[in-house]
């Protein structure tokens, strides 16, 4: 998050452009909560799939 949020190539996180311009055109098409009712769950979603992996060592099914 924080790469795509500050670009300041802190981190190596290839992800962090795609993850930016997902967040970018959430919020050019609803309220900042629309956006947050909508981000809220990816983020979520995206920290059980990592929390995951590294309790597994591999990638979840």
């Amino acid at each position: 998050m924080h790469e795509a949020d500050l670009d300041d190539e802190r981190f190596d996180a290839p992800e962090a452009p795609g993850l930016d311009v997902v967040l970018r055109g959430l919020s050019m098409t609803g309220s900042d909560e629309d956006t947050l009712a909508v981000s809220g769950p990816m983020f979520d979603g995206l920290y059980e799939y990592h929390r995951r992996r590294l309790l597994l060592g591999r990638e979840p099914a």
